[in-house]
């Protein structure tokens, strides 16, 4: 039973990109040409989250444990989070559904550079245990979903102006799609500094220590502080449109670089585990 779901694991995530990827092209051809295909990009992109969902349950299973060592397994997180909150939007909020044409693109793009780290298998390292471990990984996975969401709304603000009267329509309300990108980087915001928080307690169950200046720790803490500046200025300068946007695309580069490329690129403690 084991080896069927670790073999039928790598195939449901192999489907469900190819659905992502499916939903981010029928919302396009509906957004950019105005073809009516806006349902079935919807129920597309349910699908292949229900299909990644139940690829992620059978390793669970198979692993008997969270399935959260390898790169494969966060990348496949990180795109769940990511896919959620686009099939969320696309069902419960249709006046931004167009926000998918980030959301979806990030979930498969993610989602395949899992695949191709490769699905193997681990052992639960004995300090990846308890509750505030779940919550630190679970607040970060999160906080990448609704960062790429605000990503989304932030270039689509950007672009708008830009785009020919029938397009800029579909697009959405300028003003919504501004108002988005703040909420989402307040949501970003708020789950990342509680994923430090659980972190930092996690931490000193596991390694005697709150916070040691590891290279992940220090990017991390500098991400959290430049969304709380977008916030800031957003908040009490009024800064709005496309000065906040421009704001937001560096931050969103900060975020990458904390959650991916600081464990790739730099001798972290993280970076054991996380390969």
């Amino acid at each position: 039973m084991t080896e069927l779901l670790l073999a039928a694991d790598p195939v449901l995530h192999l489907l469900a990109a190819v659905g992502y990827l499916l939903a981010f092209v029928f919302l396009l051809l509906q957004t950019r040409f105005g073809f009516k295909v806006g349902k079935v990009a919807m129920w597309v992109g349910v699908f292949a989250l229900a299909v990644h969902l139940a690829g992620m349950i059978a390793r669970w299973v198979a692993l008997d444990h969270v399935p959260v060592v390898t790169m494969y397994d966060n990348l496949s997180w990180y795109a769940l989070a990511t896919a959620a909150i686009g099939s969320y939007l696309m069902v419960y909020r249709p006046s931004l559904s167009q926000i998918g044409l980030a959301l979806y693109p990030a979930a498969f793009a993610t989602l395949v550079w899992g695949l191709y780290t490769g699905p193997r298998v681990e052992n639960l390292p004995p300090t990846f245990s308890g509750i505030w471990f779940i919550m630190h990984i679970a607040f970060y996975y999160v906080s990448f979903g609704a960062s790429v969401a605000a990503l989304g709304a932030s270039v689509l603000c950007l672009v708008w102006k830009r785009l020919k009267p029938d397009v800029m329509e579909r697009m959405g309300d300028l003003e919504q799609l501004d108002r988005f990108a703040y909420r989402y980087v307040g949501i970003t915001f708020a789950f990342w500094g509680f994923g430090m928080l659980t972190g930092a307690v996690w931490a000193f169950s596991a390694w005697g220590r709150y916070w040691a200046w590891d290279p992940i720790e220090t990017w991390s803490l500098v991400t959290w502080l430049i969304l709380g500046l977008y916030l800031h200025l957003r908040r009490f300068y009024a800064w709005k449109g496309a000065k906040t946007a421009w704001l937001y695309l560096l931050s969103f580069a900060f975020v990458l670089i904390s959650l991916f490329a600081s464990s790739l690129f730099f001798d972290t403690l993280h970076a054991v585990y996380f390969q």
